[in-house]
């Protein structure tokens, strides 16, 4: 009978064992941003469509975020597994330095991708008497919510300007800004643009024209020149952004694609093999505008030392991208 037992049981072992997949899927969290923002959305189409190609291999869990401080810092944590981030914060948490002093060096991710350069737009009501960045001092200026790697660019503008103790600053989300700058309670908005335009503000400019306000090329180079992450750059006229007529002088920046040493070596290369694919990324492009850059531009990590994956830089080099073999590191 303890045998007959024995038996049944084992052969129901043996049946649950065979019902069930050879593996599981890899599962892996990718952080986005805030409500109101470009990377909210893009990231969610990615997930979709990585999602849809590598069913029963590994799944992506779509994890909206504060935006880069906290996606650096969350990968840094492997709380998230894989993520965007401007090179600001990228830069601090792998030496540990300014927001990320506190939580100290920490290099367990790499980057896997350049998804786009940024510029940071400053902009009024099309009506606003503020011409310029000196006409701001004593007005209200909206330095989007900290925690955002927006944020930091805001400040860190109006720092090497001179301007961050005369500005009456207020740290609103990208919606609420938006619909503050329409309200009139706050006289600037400043954000990233994803390169040029932010949907917030577009939004906005459809009922309440906006003008983007410019740099003088002395003042670029003062932000350029007190922040190495830096370039300096020039935001032409956006169509769809009512009430701009000009061009304007901002900086600009990268954003990377990161992914924590959780990642198997497998899942970051299946993963640019599906997202970078010609007809994916076409289709990627057409939901979310931000994917239509992705590349293997690493040249501005050079000057920092930050390392790049192995398996990503593998698919890079197959596409016939040059990876500098001095970042390529793995953990």
């Amino acid at each position: 009978m303890r045998m007959a037992r024995l038996s049944f049981l084992a052969a129901l072992a043996a049946a649950a064992l065979a019902a069930a997949p050879a593996t599981a899927a890899e599962r892996y969290r990718f952080g986005s941003g805030p409500a109101g923002g470009a990377w909210n959305p893009a990231i969610g189409a990615g997930t979709q469509l990585l999602n849809q190609k590598l069913s029963g291999k590994y799944h992506f869990l779509h994890s909206p975020s504060a935006g880069s401080v906290a996606n650096v810092r969350r990968v840094a944590l492997g709380e998230f597994e894989t993520t965007w981030a401007h090179v600001v914060q990228v830069y601090q948490q792998w030496f540990g330095t300014q927001a990320f002093t506190k939580d100290g060096v920490k290099r367990t991710f790499r980057v896997v991708a350049n998804v786009r350069q940024q510029t940071q737009i400053i902009a009024v009501l099309a009506d606003s008497p503020i011409k310029s960045y000196a006409d701001m001092a004593g007005k209200k200026v909206n330095l989007l919510s900290r925690g955002s790697g927006s944020s930091v660019n805001c400040v860190n503008i109006f720092t090497a300007l001179g301007l961050i103790d005369k500005v009456d600053a207020r740290y609103l989300g990208f919606a609420e800004s938006g619909r503050a700058l329409g309200d009139r309670q706050v006289d600037v908005f400043c954000s990233a643009g994803a390169p040029f335009t932010i949907p917030a503000l577009t939004e906005l400019s459809m009922q309440k024209p906006v003008r983007y306000v410019s740099m003088t090329e002395a003042e670029q180079k003062k932000v350029v020149g007190k922040f190495q992450f830096y370039a300096s750059g020039t935001i032409p006229v956006q169509k769809d952004v009512r009430g701009m007529k000009e061009p304007a002088r901002t900086i600009q920046y990268d954003v990377f694609w990161l992914a924590h040493q959780k990642m198997s070596n497998d899942a970051v290369y299946d993963m640019l093999k599906v997202v970078a694919a010609p007809e994916n990324l076409e289709q990627l492009s057409k939901a979310a505008g931000y994917w239509k850059t992705l590349s293997g531009n690493f040249a501005s990590l050079k000057e920092h030392k930050i390392f790049v994956h192995p398996a990503a830089a593998r698919y890079w080099k197959e596409q016939g991208a040059s990876v500098p073999e001095d970042l390529v590191k793995g953990f």
